[in-house]
């Protein structure tokens, strides 16, 4: 009984991602959609099965995101800065910088 309890649980969460995606483009950036909100819903859940079976729990994605929070050859630092957190600030602020001077084209 529990084990059914835990599939109904994880079959909750694919659909409550794939309507959430669904309707941020939908909705929110009005993007039109194959199949409208529900054919957009229906692919966000088949995506989050997909990625979901690609990272795992105990597999390599959560190895790589450790390994990027504190890159080590061995028992050794090689950086002692968390590439996440520096890709994460660097992008945000070049985003706040392309606010700022109002989403302008360049001209070449």
């Amino acid at each position: 009984m529990s084990q059914i309890i835990d599939i109904l649980l994880d079959l909750i969460i694919y659909i409550l991602a794939g309507m959430t995606a669904s309707w941020y483009y939908y909705s929110r950036k009005r993007k039109a959609l194959l199949g409208g909100f529900w054919g957009g819903a229906v692919i966000g859940m088949i995506g989050a099965v997909i990625i979901h079976m690609l990272t795992g729990i105990e597999g390599w994605f959560i190895e790589m995101v450790t390994w990027l929070m504190k890159p080590k050859f061995g028992s050794d630092l090689i950086f002692r800065v968390n590439l996440i957190s520096a890709a994460i600030g660097s992008a945000l602020f070049v985003y706040i910088l392309n606010q700022i001077n109002h989403d302008r084209n360049r001209r070449d």
